[in-house]
């Protein structure tokens, strides 16, 4: 898609309201189908964020994994699919000072920092 390609919007409020409800109504059934209990709490897996963006036109990633100082970092990011225009970035980090994680292998604490920065 270009930047002068135009999308059809309906111009019709109940089209559009329409059009949100089935988005909202595929979202909550990711959500429900990915959802982990840890600690009492439900949390929606890296697979769920990934298939959310998918239902929304866009990819979830990650790159630039690396040790840092305090741990490993990874950045996460959106790309919209039509056109590979990255719309958002966040970092995931695993620090050193993780009782879980830091007697961890490394290929484990950066495979947690890439889940950590598309889970953003």
């Amino acid at each position: 898609m270009s930047d002068t390609e135009l999308v059809v919007i309906p111009h019709n409020g109940a089209d559009t309201y329409r059009m949100s409800t089935d988005a909202a109504h595929l979202c909550a059934a990711i959500v429900k189908a990915t959802a982990q209990k840890i600690q009492g709490k439900q949390y929606v897996r890296v697979e769920g964020w990934q298939a959310l963006a998918v239902a929304h036109g866009c990819v979830a990633s990650s790159r630039d994994v690396e040790a840092v100082e305090g741990g490993v970092r990874a950045v996460g990011e959106i790309r919209r699919m039509t056109d590979g225009v990255v719309i958002a970035t966040a970092e995931g980090f695993v620090g050193d000072d993780e009782t879980m994680w830091a007697k961890r292998p490394m290929f484990a604490r950066r495979a947690m920092a890439q889940t950590r920065a598309i889970s953003r």
